[in-house]
């Protein structure tokens, strides 16, 4: 899965010191495209030498989507300026452009402190997308396992006299006072301990692989990778734009727009490429499947849950949404061809999850469980989110309407704030949940991931109902 940009971005947001002054001027017309040669980092300057030609003389310069400083520039080199010394080693992504058309930009891997062969990480590494973890370091003499993550249940955390305290007993506690920091804890934990089994999965894939075609697998996927490489739709390229926010610095899209595409052609595309080619090397060569299982939560069922389909349908899908969050209403778009698909195997329950310090938010999950008191929650939500509008009284009493709802009584629950404690509860309840990003969406009990930017609603839902569902099915239910 494609996830956000997060540790490039936020990284280099930290590192990365100042940013070219105004806009990408329009340049002289020009027969000679843009060419990059080579880039040869300064750590002791914090500068980036940049040889090529077609520059102009106002170039644009992104490392990894960060915009540099530049120093200097003539039509055959740029000076520009980046804290090497304080970067991590690996392979980042450099383009330069005078324009988007064709010609006018260009882009090449730069490694620093040796890159990717001295151990570094690779871009798709720092941006999340990445699940190859580094080498790891030797083992210190004398200790070959290293050091364990945590205490076994009924290990002793504690005497006092002849009282032992166990760490199964700090850990009641710990979930009795702060249930969301443990089990944001215990994701933290699962999703490390994924990244890298997925990381020995892949890799005893491919060598395999490599050994039955006697190839190396660095020989096999230059072979197999570039034919799997599709090309990026420009939603996609817009999309990364939005991801990078604050860390562009104030440049616009279209200056971005040659370095947005670069990456998602030199980083998104490749990785999206072998993780399809891994899917069939699974679904033809030697069978592989991940057995490790996220922590679940045994979530509180309440007469106020607003529900699809039967109790006891082998999949629970939870939705924490809020009726002004347009990515709510887009998974919530789908919730009916879920259903149609799956039938009684999947069960869909709501719960609120409006910004506290948004008070037409929880004015209207207030108005939805005044629609859930008449029986009539579903019509009401799909009516509140069918047309996007704020959420003012005016369009609360349409909604009503729409849904068929008994204007006086919909009218008094409303006004007496009858539903508002219902609302804070389930604030609450998803805060010892340790939810807090809109939508999010428990399976069985288990924290979905967050749904990558290129996956269709409805693509997403399926992966996660076929996925319990193949659990379900080996356990023997």
């Amino acid at each position: 899965m494609v996830g956000k940009l997060s540790g490039a971005v936020a990284t280099a947001v930290g590192l990365f010191i100042g940013i070219a002054d105004g806009t990408v001027s329009a340049q002289p017309a020009r027969t000679s495209p843009l060419v990059l040669s080579s880039a040869r980092p300064d750590p002791q300057a914090g500068t980036l030498t940049i040889a090529g030609a077609g520059f102009g003389q106002f170039p644009f310069v992104t490392l990894d989507l960060v915009p540099l400083a530049v120093r200097s520039a003539t039509d055959i080199a740029i000076v520009a300026t980046a804290p090497i010394a304080l970067m991590p080693p690996g392979d980042y992504v450099l383009t330069v452009s005078r324009g988007s058309g064709t010609g006018q930009h260009a882009s090449l891997d730069v490694a620093l402190h040796g890159g990717t062969a001295a151990g570094g990480s690779s871009p798709a590494e720092r941006s999340g997308r990445g699940t190859r973890p580094g080498p790891a370091p030797a083992a210190a003499t004398g200790d070959t396992n290293g050091p364990v993550l945590a205490a076994e249940p009924g290990a002793v955390a504690a005497t006092v006299g002849d009282r032992i305290i166990t760490v199964a007993e700090v850990d009641r506690e710990w979930r009795r006072q702060d249930p969301g920091g443990f089990i944001a804890l215990a994701r933290e934990i699962h999703d490390t301990r994924w990244r890298f089994t997925d990381a020995l999965v892949a890799d005893e894939l491919i060598a395999r692989e490599a050994e039955t075609q006697g190839l190396t697998p660095e020989t096999l996927l230059e072979r197999e990778i570039p034919p799997r490489i599709v090309a990026m739709p420009e939603s996609a390229v817009r999309s990364l734009y939005a991801d990078v926010g604050t860390a562009a610095r104030g440049a616009s899209y279209a200056q971005m727009e040659p370095a947005l595409r670069a990456w998602l052609e030199r980083v998104t595309a490749r990785e999206l490429a072998r993780m399809n080619y891994l899917e069939e090397l699974t679904a033809v060569s030697t069978n592989a499947e991940l057995a490790l299982d996220p922590p679940r939560i045994a979530a509180e069922r309440t007469v106020q849950d607003a529900a699809l389909g039967p109790v006891a349908a082998p999949v629970e899908l939870i939705v924490f949404g809020d009726f002004q969050s347009a990515d709510y209403a887009r998974f919530a778009a789908v919730f009916g061809r879920v259903r149609e698909t799956y039938g009684d195997r999947v069960r869909i329950v709501f719960k609120h999850l409006p910004p506290p310090d948004n008070p037409a938010s929880i004015q209207a999950a207030q108005a939805a469980q005044c629609a859930n008191l008449q029986g009539r929650f579903w019509p009401f939500h799909d009516a509140l989110l069918s047309r996007p509008a704020l959420l003012d009284a005016f369009r609360l009493r349409q909604a009503a309407g729409e849904a068929g709802l008994d204007a006086d009584r919909y009218n008094a629950c409303l006004a007496s704030g009858a539903t508002r404690r219902t609302v804070m509860d389930a604030l609450d309840e998803a805060i010892r949940y340790g939810l807090h990003t809109i939508p999010s969406f428990l399976v069985n009990g288990r924290l979905a991931p967050a749904p990558p930017p290129f996956l269709p609603p409805f693509e997403f839902f399926t992966r996660l109902v076929e996925e319990e569902l193949l659990r379900e099915s080996r356990r023997g239910r």
